[in-house]
């Protein structure tokens, strides 16, 4: 293969900007406050920790995952981000980028060593009934986006928890109520701005940067600082929605309709979705909590076939909150008004997959259930709960068909795997580490026994302690690899942005 002097000039020169940028030492965060702050003088953009605003802006929805950033940088427009990024790139500044903070993983979403950038300020929503798209603002959270659309009886594949931060969620695939309809919400993206590690701002569409557009499809905050999406909108108002809640009692005969469900059901019938959840509070029986969505008004007395065994009263629940609804802004009404947005508590999050087995189900809700009981009198606010939810054909239907592809690396149907802990003391952040590694170890375990492991990581709920970049497949790595070193040579994103999921191999 012929090798160009300018192409290998291009390679070579990012692969040492690589090496370079890695030895480094980042600047003082004070000294980097100092210039971002002549930088946008008089603008009152950058928040110092003196400032009033400082708490309010800091504020993590969980306590425990709070840092505390030297400032706190509030950009306006698309160019504010350019400014800065250039600036921490030239100076070596370490930065950190939030949008909602929905994930606990501590770092995440800011600092204690640098300058946190809220998104927050960019919050635009332009809806465009002729071309059936939205441009929206990555400091946006999903409660917005929805409450400026429902006006106009149109949808979009955002987050299940309208709580949640529009840009995060993107950047991580995103699994959303329409998506048994429409695949991943990611791919439902058709155009990304974004600023690179240089300044400069691009947009990747299906006409230009094409290679940068499927890898923003799940590849995180590894790319650059994407300012705003656009993405489709579908003709979405009336619909059913709601919550069943199943005692204990009752759980056992939630298996083989869920299992039929995701086998066949999701794919006959793509209207529907369910977030299928089972908890377990210290000192209290376990529960189910199935979430329940259906993109149109139903006859609740004579509900769908896909639908009636989770909401017909053959399976006993104990609360029934499934209604016909206007606007999937009212989600958070159905659901009992919505996320907590602070807690006082801990947690860890974790993940894996598996292929459809009613059996295997059965073995991981016992494993869930016989891993979690001693912990359940000997850690203070020991709170916990299992999700199992299907991946469909029409993600990766969808996946095929749209241009960019996305860099998932799911190729077949299976079922996403994630625990959710709570607990109250930081002297026991290593013992619920070692819980979560204890019970998936057994997860994983007896679905390989079974031949039904899947290995594929869901990044948006991924666990401090995984990287679900690793899972994505070994073509999916290289594009990723070859991608990062076009757009950002000299791994800004990889260094002076510490936290979240890095490529591995850079």
């Amino acid at each position: 293969m012929h090798i160009s002097a300018s192409t290998f000039l291009l390679v070579s020169s990012g692969l040492l900007g690589l090496s370079e940028a890695s030895k480094r030492t980042p600047k003082n965060p004070q000294t980097c406050c100092n210039l971002l702050n002549q930088k946008f003088h008089g603008q009152g953009k950058v928040v110092m920790q003196s400032h009033p605003d400082y708490t309010t802006l800091n504020a993590h929805w969980l306590a425990a995952s709070q840092l505390s950033p030297t400032c706190i940088f509030t950009p306006k427009t698309a160019r504010d981000v350019s400014k800065a990024v250039a600036l921490f790139s030239h100076h070596h500044c370490v930065f950190a980028i939030r949008s909602g903070s929905h994930m606990p993983n501590k770092g995440f979403s800011s600092t204690d060593n640098g300058i946190l950038i809220s998104l927050s300020g960019l919050d635009e929503v332009s809806y465009d009934r002729h071309r059936h798209i939205v441009k929206v603002g990555a400091g946006n959270r999903w409660t917005n986006v929805y409450n400026h659309l429902d006006p106009k009886g149109v949808a979009v594949l955002g987050s299940r928890d309208s709580d949640v931060g529009v840009s995060g969620f993107l950047l991580g695939g995103g699994i959303s109520f329409l998506s048994n309809k429409y695949g991943w919400s990611s791919d439902n993206v058709v155009e990304y701005e974004i600023v690179l590690a240089n300044g400069s701002i691009i947009k990747a569409n299906k006409y230009q940067h094409v290679d940068l557009l499927g890898c923003l499809r799940g590849g995180s905050s590894n790319f650059g600082i994407v300012t705003s999406f656009t993405l489709k909108t579908y003709n979405i108002n009336a619909h059913a929605a709601g919550v069943v809640r199943y005692a204990q009692s009752s759980v056992p005969q939630l298996f083989t309709p869920l299992y039929n469900y995701i086998v066949t059901g999701q794919d006959a019938d793509p209207n529907y979705h369910i977030i299928p959840n089972f908890i377990k509070d210290a000192g209290q029986p376990h529960r189910a909590t199935f979430t329940q969505f259906y993109t149109r008004e139903v006859d609740l007395s004579n509900p769908p076939l896909v639908m009636k065994p989770f909401v017909d009263g053959s399976i006993p629940a104990y609360n029934n909150f499934v209604a016909n609804l206007t606007g999937v802004g009212s989600l958070p009404k159905a659901f009992g008004g919505g996320s907590t947005l602070s807690s006082p508590f801990r947690s860890q999050w974790h993940v894996t997959s598996v292929l459809a087995d009613e059996q295997l189900f059965r073995t991981i809700h016992s494993l869930w259930l016989n891993v979690s009981l001693p912990y359940e009198t000997s850690i203070p606010g020991f709170s916990n709960s299992i999700a199992m939810q299907p991946i469909g054909n029409k993600y990766i239907q969808t996946t095929n068909a749209t241009p960019g592809r996305n860099v998932l690396g799911i190729t077949a149907p299976l079922v996403v795997i994630s625990a959710n802990i709570y607990w109250s003391n930081a002297s026991d952040d290593t013992t619920m580490e070692l819980f979560l590694k204890d019970l998936f170890t057994k997860i994983k375990a007896a679905a390989a026994a079974v031949g039904k492991a899947a290995g594929y990581e869901y990044l948006n709920y991924g666990g401090v302690n995984q990287n679900p970049l690793t899972q994505y497949g070994h073509n999916n790595l290289v594009r990723m690899r070859r991608v990062k070193r076009k757009y950002d040579p000299r791994n800004v994103f990889g260094t002076l942005v510490e936290g979240g999921f890095k490529i591995p191999g850079i």
